[in-house]
């Protein structure tokens, strides 16, 4: 009597929960919504939202439009730091930028249509300015190269986590991307956001393969540069500087046209100095926020 019981109660409940319409959902629905539509962060791991570092907040006064973080999730404290500081602000949308690792098709830019699908939810595509980026030819949409490319997928967690109803613009960068097709972009996403809602973020890592000495002096000469908005030193730049000078060319270049913005570096570090273990090979790296001037 009690099996039967509890096969009527399941049944009944079934039906239950699918009559209901989206609003009449139970609250955890929302946030954890699925979909084989959506596309996958393939570089989460939970580790990185526990027990998180709770970092001193840059004293400012105006609003931050956009920064530059890390994408190896080794710094993963220095990516929430950036976030600590941003969260604060109302963001409608994120434009995230950073390289095509692969750079197999030289000079194109990647991006993707597809939602994302996040352990705390689904991050939406915003798609009306994706789709209008996509009228350029050197726009591709790939959605298996979005997920596989951890400059964006690895930060896509991060980006709910903290900014939740936000909307997200993927862009991955390949290292031929050309200067007039940067202009391009930044002439289009400068025409199509809301400025005063729109965060930007460049993911872009620092010196590679270096020791911990050369890597510090190659830091500095790409600290300067940064600082002095000094394009064609930045253009120049090999990965002993940073994996994607047209990422930074980039959200500089946005940053100048959209805010004229003062530029705040708040971190540096490295891979020997987090892991706390000698290193032939090292990878360091920097944050910035911009903020309107």
């Amino acid at each position: 009597m009690k099996k039967i019981f509890l096969v009527v109660f399941l049944i009944t409940a079934a039906f239950i929960i699918t009559d209901l319409k989206p609003s009449q959902q139970p609250e955890s629905y929302d946030g954890n919504y699925y979909s084989e539509n959506n596309i996958e962060c393939l570089y989460y791991d939970p580790v990185y939202f526990v027990n998180i570092k709770q970092f001193e907040l840059y004293n400012h006064g105006a609003a931050i439009r956009g920064s530059i973080l890390p994408h190896h999730l080794l710094a993963s404290d220095l990516i929430h730091e950036v976030f600590q500081n941003v969260k604060k602000h109302q963001y409608e949308t994120v434009v995230l930028i950073g390289p095509d690792h692969e750079s197999i098709l030289m000079g194109k830019v990647f991006t993707t249509l597809k939602d994302w699908q996040t352990p705390t939810g689904v991050l939406k595509t915003e798609k009306d300015i994706t789709r209008k980026l996509l009228q350029n030819d050197f726009l591709i949409e790939d959605d298996d190269k979005m997920t596989r490319e951890h400059s964006v997928s690895s930060i896509v967690p991060f980006v709910k986590y903290y900014l939740n109803d936000a909307k997200i613009v993927g862009l991955a960068m390949s290292k031929q991307t050309k200067p007039e097709d940067i202009e391009k972009l930044v002439g289009d996403l400068s025409d199509m956001v809301d400025i005063e809602k729109t965060l930007f973020i460049a993911s872009v890592d620092f010196s590679h393969y270096l020791d911990l000495e050369h890597a510090n002096q190659m830091d500095l000469i790409s600290m300067e540069a940064i600082q002095n908005k000094d394009i064609n030193k930045i253009m120049s730049f090999t990965n002993d500087n940073l994996d994607s000078p047209v990422s930074i060319v980039t959200i500089l270049e946005l940053m100048d046209k959209l805010y004229e913005s003062d530029i705040h570096m708040l971190n540096h570090s490295n891979s020997e100095l987090i892991v706390q273990q000698r290193m032939d090979e090292t990878t360091s790296y920097i944050t910035y926020i911009f903020t309107e001037n």
